[in-house]
Protein backbone atom coordinates (compact mmCIF):
# COMPACT_ATOMS: atom_id res chain seq x y z
CA UNK A 1 0.00 0.00 0.00
CA UNK A 2 2.80 2.40 0.92
CA UNK A 3 4.76 1.38 -2.15
CA UNK A 4 1.78 2.13 -4.37
CA UNK A 5 1.45 5.60 -2.83
CA UNK A 6 5.14 6.34 -3.36
CA UNK A 7 5.00 5.13 -6.95
CA UNK A 8 1.90 7.21 -7.61
CA UNK A 9 3.66 10.27 -6.16
CA UNK A 10 6.66 9.72 -8.44
CA UNK A 11 4.42 9.27 -11.47
CA UNK A 12 2.47 12.44 -10.60
CA UNK A 13 5.65 14.48 -10.29
CA UNK A 14 6.65 13.49 -13.82
CA UNK A 15 3.41 14.88 -15.28
CA UNK A 16 3.30 18.31 -16.92
CA UNK A 17 2.10 21.02 -14.53
CA UNK A 18 -1.38 21.26 -16.03
CA UNK A 19 -1.90 17.51 -15.75
CA UNK A 20 -0.64 17.50 -12.16
CA UNK A 21 -3.15 20.18 -11.22
CA UNK A 22 -5.91 18.24 -12.97
CA UNK A 23 -4.94 15.02 -11.17
CA UNK A 24 -4.85 16.71 -7.78
CA UNK A 25 -8.28 18.19 -8.41
CA UNK A 26 -9.58 14.75 -9.39
CA UNK A 27 -8.22 13.22 -6.18
CA UNK A 28 -9.81 15.96 -4.08
CA UNK A 29 -13.15 15.37 -5.78
CA UNK A 30 -12.79 11.61 -5.40
CA UNK A 31 -12.17 11.93 -1.67
CA UNK A 32 -15.19 14.19 -1.29
CA UNK A 33 -17.34 11.76 -3.28
CA UNK A 34 -16.19 8.76 -1.23
CA UNK A 35 -16.87 10.53 2.05
CA UNK A 36 -20.28 11.72 0.88
CA UNK A 37 -21.24 8.32 -0.49
CA UNK A 38 -20.22 6.61 2.73
CA UNK A 39 -22.49 8.93 4.72
CA UNK A 40 -25.43 8.47 2.33
CA UNK A 41 -24.99 4.69 2.13
CA UNK A 42 -24.83 4.53 5.93
CA UNK A 43 -28.01 6.56 6.29
CA UNK A 44 -30.17 5.06 3.55
CA UNK A 45 -28.52 1.81 2.46
CA UNK A 46 -26.87 1.25 -0.89
CA UNK A 47 -30.07 0.13 -2.58
CA UNK A 48 -32.06 3.23 -1.65
CA UNK A 49 -29.26 5.75 -2.22
CA UNK A 50 -29.31 7.87 -5.36
CA UNK A 51 -26.41 9.43 -7.21
CA UNK A 52 -27.86 12.98 -7.17
CA UNK A 53 -28.04 12.73 -3.37
CA UNK A 54 -24.38 11.73 -3.20
CA UNK A 55 -23.36 14.54 -5.54
CA UNK A 56 -25.29 17.06 -3.45
CA UNK A 57 -23.72 15.73 -0.25
CA UNK A 58 -20.27 16.04 -1.85
CA UNK A 59 -21.02 19.58 -3.01
CA UNK A 60 -20.34 18.92 -6.69
CA UNK A 61 -22.44 18.57 -9.81
CA UNK A 62 -23.73 15.20 -10.96
CA UNK A 63 -21.84 15.61 -14.25
CA UNK A 64 -18.57 16.22 -12.43
CA UNK A 65 -19.13 13.14 -10.31
CA UNK A 66 -19.79 10.92 -13.32
CA UNK A 67 -16.60 12.26 -14.87
CA UNK A 68 -14.69 10.75 -11.94
CA UNK A 69 -16.52 7.51 -11.11
CA UNK A 70 -18.32 4.91 -13.19
CA UNK A 71 -21.49 4.59 -11.13
CA UNK A 72 -23.00 3.64 -7.80
CA UNK A 73 -21.84 0.02 -7.82
CA UNK A 74 -18.28 1.07 -8.60
CA UNK A 75 -18.43 3.67 -5.83
CA UNK A 76 -19.85 1.20 -3.31
CA UNK A 77 -17.23 -1.46 -4.08
CA UNK A 78 -14.49 1.16 -4.04
CA UNK A 79 -15.42 2.20 -0.50
CA UNK A 80 -15.38 -1.43 0.64
CA UNK A 81 -11.99 -2.00 -0.98
CA UNK A 82 -10.53 1.13 0.62
CA UNK A 83 -11.86 0.32 4.08
CA UNK A 84 -10.94 -3.37 4.06
CA UNK A 85 -7.43 -2.51 2.87
CA UNK A 86 -7.09 -0.02 5.73
CA UNK A 87 -8.54 -2.54 8.17
CA UNK A 88 -6.00 -5.15 7.08
CA UNK A 89 -3.13 -2.69 7.53
CA UNK A 90 -4.48 -1.85 10.97
CA UNK A 91 -4.63 -5.39 12.34
CA UNK A 92 -1.39 -6.41 10.60
CA UNK A 93 0.43 -3.59 12.37
CA UNK A 94 -1.16 -4.55 15.70
CA UNK A 95 -0.05 -8.18 15.29
CA UNK A 96 3.53 -7.18 14.45
CA UNK A 97 3.91 -4.68 17.29
CA UNK A 98 2.98 -6.95 20.22
CA UNK A 99 4.80 -10.10 21.38
CA UNK A 100 2.99 -13.17 22.70
CA UNK A 101 -0.05 -15.01 21.40
CA UNK A 102 -2.75 -13.66 23.73
CA UNK A 103 -1.40 -10.06 23.98
CA UNK A 104 -0.97 -9.99 20.20
CA UNK A 105 -4.42 -11.42 19.61
CA UNK A 106 -6.02 -8.91 21.98
CA UNK A 107 -4.15 -6.11 20.20
CA UNK A 108 -5.58 -7.33 16.89
CA UNK A 109 -9.06 -7.55 18.40
CA UNK A 110 -8.90 -4.06 19.87
CA UNK A 111 -7.33 -2.39 16.84
CA UNK A 112 -9.81 -4.01 14.47
CA UNK A 113 -12.80 -3.02 16.60
CA UNK A 114 -11.41 0.48 17.08
CA UNK A 115 -11.07 0.87 13.33
CA UNK A 116 -14.81 0.28 12.94
CA UNK A 117 -15.63 2.53 15.90
CA UNK A 118 -13.60 5.32 14.31
CA UNK A 119 -15.25 4.73 10.91
CA UNK A 120 -18.83 4.56 12.12
CA UNK A 121 -20.38 5.28 8.71
CA UNK A 122 -18.68 2.24 7.23
CA UNK A 123 -19.74 0.19 10.27
CA UNK A 124 -23.31 1.36 9.75
CA UNK A 125 -23.12 0.31 6.09
CA UNK A 126 -22.05 -3.17 7.16
CA UNK A 127 -24.84 -3.36 9.75
CA UNK A 128 -27.51 -1.95 7.42
CA UNK A 129 -26.67 -4.19 4.48
CA UNK A 130 -26.76 -7.33 6.62
CA UNK A 131 -23.23 -8.67 6.17
CA UNK A 132 -22.50 -11.67 8.35
CA UNK A 133 -18.85 -11.50 9.36
CA UNK A 134 -18.86 -15.10 10.55
CA UNK A 135 -20.10 -16.16 7.09
CA UNK A 136 -17.00 -15.04 5.16
CA UNK A 137 -17.88 -11.37 4.75
CA UNK A 138 -17.49 -10.10 2.12
CA UNK A 139 -18.24 -13.15 0.00
CA UNK A 140 -17.20 -11.41 -3.21
CA UNK A 141 -16.03 -8.12 -4.64
CA UNK A 142 -12.88 -6.02 -4.22
CA UNK A 143 -12.88 -6.39 -0.44
CA UNK A 144 -12.71 -10.19 -0.49
CA UNK A 145 -8.92 -10.58 -0.75
CA UNK A 146 -7.94 -8.24 2.12
CA UNK A 147 -10.74 -9.67 4.27
CA UNK A 148 -9.44 -13.20 3.66
CA UNK A 149 -5.93 -12.06 4.49
CA UNK A 150 -7.24 -10.62 7.73
CA UNK A 151 -9.02 -13.82 8.72
CA UNK A 152 -5.84 -15.78 7.95
CA UNK A 153 -4.07 -13.67 10.62
CA UNK A 154 -6.73 -14.72 13.14
CA UNK A 155 -6.52 -18.35 12.01
CA UNK A 156 -2.77 -18.38 12.56
CA UNK A 157 -3.09 -16.85 16.03
CA UNK A 158 -5.71 -19.38 17.08
CA UNK A 159 -3.67 -22.28 15.67
CA UNK A 160 -0.55 -21.23 17.57
CA UNK A 161 -2.56 -20.49 20.70
CA UNK A 162 -4.11 -23.96 20.70
CA UNK A 163 -0.66 -25.53 20.33
CA UNK A 164 0.59 -23.50 23.32
CA UNK A 165 -2.52 -24.30 25.40
CA UNK A 166 -3.50 -20.63 25.46
CA UNK A 167 -6.81 -21.38 23.78
CA UNK A 168 -9.32 -24.18 24.09
CA UNK A 169 -8.79 -27.04 21.67
CA UNK A 170 -11.12 -26.63 18.71
CA UNK A 171 -11.15 -26.07 14.95
CA UNK A 172 -9.26 -22.77 14.39
CA UNK A 173 -11.60 -21.84 11.52
CA UNK A 174 -14.59 -22.23 13.83
CA UNK A 175 -12.90 -20.10 16.48
CA UNK A 176 -12.23 -17.37 13.90
CA UNK A 177 -15.91 -17.32 12.96
CA UNK A 178 -16.97 -17.19 16.60
CA UNK A 179 -14.59 -14.31 17.25
CA UNK A 180 -15.92 -12.35 14.27
CA UNK A 181 -19.51 -13.04 15.34
CA UNK A 182 -18.71 -11.81 18.86
CA UNK A 183 -17.15 -8.66 17.48
CA UNK A 184 -20.03 -8.00 15.09
CA UNK A 185 -22.66 -8.43 17.81
CA UNK A 186 -20.88 -6.00 20.13
CA UNK A 187 -20.34 -3.38 17.41
CA UNK A 188 -23.90 -3.72 16.09
CA UNK A 189 -25.18 -3.23 19.64
CA UNK A 190 -23.09 -0.05 19.84
CA UNK A 191 -24.66 1.27 16.62
CA UNK A 192 -28.20 0.35 17.64
CA UNK A 193 -27.81 2.20 20.94
CA UNK A 194 -26.84 5.48 19.35
CA UNK A 195 -23.05 5.02 19.19
CA UNK A 196 -22.79 6.83 22.54
CA UNK A 197 -20.94 4.23 24.61
CA UNK A 198 -17.29 5.34 24.99
CA UNK A 199 -14.93 3.38 22.77
CA UNK A 200 -12.82 2.16 25.69
CA UNK A 201 -15.84 0.55 27.35
CA UNK A 202 -16.72 -1.29 24.13
CA UNK A 203 -13.12 -2.47 23.70
CA UNK A 204 -12.82 -3.58 27.33
CA UNK A 205 -16.06 -5.54 27.05
CA UNK A 206 -14.88 -7.21 23.85
CA UNK A 207 -11.55 -8.15 25.42
CA UNK A 208 -13.26 -9.66 28.48
CA UNK A 209 -15.67 -11.65 26.30
CA UNK A 210 -12.79 -12.91 24.14
CA UNK A 211 -10.77 -14.16 27.11
CA UNK A 212 -13.77 -15.93 28.66
CA UNK A 213 -14.84 -17.49 25.35
CA UNK A 214 -11.55 -18.75 23.95
CA UNK A 215 -8.86 -19.00 26.64
CA UNK A 216 -8.14 -22.07 28.74
CA UNK A 217 -8.71 -21.67 32.51
CA UNK A 218 -4.93 -21.49 33.01
CA UNK A 219 -4.44 -18.70 30.48
CA UNK A 220 -7.48 -16.84 31.86
CA UNK A 221 -5.91 -16.87 35.32
CA UNK A 222 -2.58 -15.72 33.92
CA UNK A 223 -4.25 -12.91 32.01
CA UNK A 224 -6.15 -11.72 35.11
CA UNK A 225 -2.95 -11.83 37.16
CA UNK A 226 -1.09 -9.78 34.57
CA UNK A 227 -3.91 -7.26 34.33
CA UNK A 228 -4.04 -6.93 38.12
CA UNK A 229 -0.28 -6.46 38.45
CA UNK A 230 -0.24 -3.77 35.75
Amino acid sequence: MTTDKKQKSVNTQRMPLQERVKEKRRLVYLQAINEAAERVFAEKGAGDSRMPEIAAEAGISLGTMYGIIDGKDSLFHGIHKLRTDEFLDCISDARDEVDGILPGHLAVLRSGALYFLNHSDFLRICCRDGYGWAASFPASGPGKTPWNEGTSILHDLFTRGIEENTYVGDDPELLVRKMLALQQVELTHWVEHGMETPHEIVLARLEDQFVRAFCTPESQQLHVAMETSS
